[in-house]
């Protein structure tokens, strides 16, 4: 077969690469979108993770102030 019978599908080199010309276009072929929606969490989610772990702190370092005193010996 040769060039002047060649189909109209993607020109392939040699090393198999797509021609520039025969590329995909760069935008996305989907319209419409996609599944549903992402939303992230509340917010107040990450606020009371950050009081569980200061609260956790607090007493951790309470312990350790009242073993230094002496209160839990």
């Amino acid at each position: 077969m040769d060039a002047s019978h060649r189909s109209s599908a993607a020109d392939f080199s040699a090393s198999g690469d797509v021609q520039p010309g025969e590329t995909p276009p760069a935008e996305d072929q989907v319209s419409a979108p996609q599944g549903h929606e992402e939303h992230g969490p509340h917010r107040a989610v990450p606020w009371v993770w950050i009081g569980v772990v200061g609260v956790v702190a607090v007493v951790t370092a309470l312990f350790f102030v009242g073993y230094a005193v002496g209160l839990l010996d």
